[in-house]
């Protein structure tokens, strides 16, 4: 049967094993300096995140499946979902068992996009500086958006945040509402061009990952 995308974590990220990664939001923007010596910034576009995977050595057999996956998702079209490594989940909850059986939502967005309130969460629950957080939005296609904190939140005994940034702002079309994804937010991803593996004795070595956000 034919894959769809974008692969789910299953079927893919899920699926390797990972020995260094690189996952960052970088800037894209435009700097300039005025005759008085005062630097000025402009931002040029989207922000996208982006990261490198370089993976463990793998058996002849697992390779091949590696590869055949790697070669598919370097075609036209493919996709993946992929999450923040190693931390993929909250500092104060890194598996989710606290929040399991709670369903996080988008409560508030203010003007900009730059801070956001959540509901939905447990009473008390702390959100950290440095947390990842997602929900997907829009339609043909679905978006899926990846923000990280910037500043510390505790839920009410309600379980409602106050306000806190996160980073990137929040792109326009995205509702309150929206199911929060706390415990392997994902972005869409597709492959950057690169380099095959080498087969070396029992195991083949040297697989590199390299990829980056997509919005379309």
């Amino acid at each position: 049967m034919a894959l769809t995308f974008p692969l789910s974590h299953a079927q893919f990220f899920d699926g390797i094993t990972v020995t260094e990664c690189t996952f960052h939001l970088p800037a894209n923007l435009k700097v300039s300096r005025t005759r008085g010596g005062a630097i000025r910034t402009a931002q040029l576009g989207q922000r996208l995140w982006s990261g490198r995977l370089v993976l463990a050595p793998e058996t002849h057999a697992q390779a091949a499946r590696i590869e055949a996956r790697l070669e598919r998702l370097s075609e036209p079209g493919g996709s993946f979902l992929a999450y923040p490594l190693p931390l993929s989940g909250p500092i104060s909850d890194p598996t989710g068992a606290t929040l399991a059986g709670y369903d996080p939502t988008l409560y508030a967005l203010q003007p900009g996009g730059r801070e956001i309130r959540l509901a939905g969460l447990p009473p008390g629950f702390e959100l950290t500086e440095g947390d990842m957080i997602g929900w997907t939005y829009g339609s043909n296609p679905t978006r899926y958006a990846l923000h990280r904190l910037v500043s510390d939140a505790t839920a009410s005994a309600a379980g409602i945040t106050p306000l806190f940034e996160v980073v990137p702002p929040v792109r326009p079309g995205v509702t309150t509402g929206a199911a929060v994804s706390l415990v392997k937010p994902s972005i869409k991803a597709v492959l950057v061009p690169g380099q095959g593996a080498r087969a070396i004795a029992r195991v083949v070595d040297g697989f590199e990952v390299e990829f980056v956000q997509t919005l379309g």
